[in-house]
């Protein structure tokens, strides 16, 4: 988590995008899963260049709410 110097102060900056290994820490899979979840539009993403892609937390969050099983 980033951290922003204001007045003396640190605050917690809260993030919103995750790098390719991130997402796989966070969703606990593989690039090829990871890769398949972008491809198919179940996840978004931005990228720049070909090889740097980031993925959206929002967006991973709810895959992840649309998916519970209860």
């Amino acid at each position: 988590m980033g951290r922003l110097r204001s007045a003396g102060k640190i605050e917690p900056v809260n993030k919103l995008w995750l790098s390719a290994k991130e997402a796989m820490a966070y969703l606990g899979c593989s690039d090829k899963l990871l890769e398949k979840l972008r491809n198919n539009a179940e996840i978004s993403f931005s990228q720049y260049n070909k090889r740097t892609i980031w993925y959206d937390l929002k967006s991973i969050e709810r895959f992840i709410e649309r998916n519970r099983v209860v």
